[in-house]
């Protein structure tokens, strides 16, 4: 079974300038940096406005699988078979930053394939906003 974490930004977090550039460190240069940040202190970043919520569980151990199954390809992945959905927000499709987790191992989907990531303990599931917007882009 893997686990699959979206990277979400609150409302209020998409105000907030270092909310924005943590979020754009991680989501679009795989920054291993702001990741260790964020899991060192993941309570005050929730705060700030930046989590990562777990939005599938997936059947099987295969990493890649995992992360085309929860993405839209013919159809919205909610459909797909051996996918679990642990989200009521809107879904989008598993991309560069999100984490998926494999035997209580992390790993960040990284430019290309996946990284593995230290952590002391799991992600710590967010509790987001209903109907997050997506984050603005530089």
């Amino acid at each position: 079974m893997i686990q699959v974490f979206h990277c979400k930004v609150s409302r209020d977090g998409r105000s907030r300038a270092d909310v924005v550039a943590m979020h754009e460190r991680i989501a679009f240069r795989v920054d291993r940096q702001a990741l260790n940040e964020i899991f060192s202190d993941e309570a005050r970043w929730r705060e700030l406005g930046i989590a990562f919520e777990l939005v599938a569980e997936v059947e099987g151990d295969d990493l890649e699988r995992a992360c085309s199954a929860t993405n839209h390809i013919d159809r919205d992945w909610s459909d797909n078979p051996d996918v679990e959905v642990k989200t009521a927000n809107p879904r989008r499709s598993t991309s560069v930053g999100d984490l998926v987790v494999r035997d209580g191992v992390t790993f960040v989907v990284d430019k290309f394939g996946f990284s593995e990531v230290q952590r002391d303990s799991p992600p710590q599931e967010a509790d987001p906003e209903p109907n997050p917007a997506p984050a603005p882009r530089a």
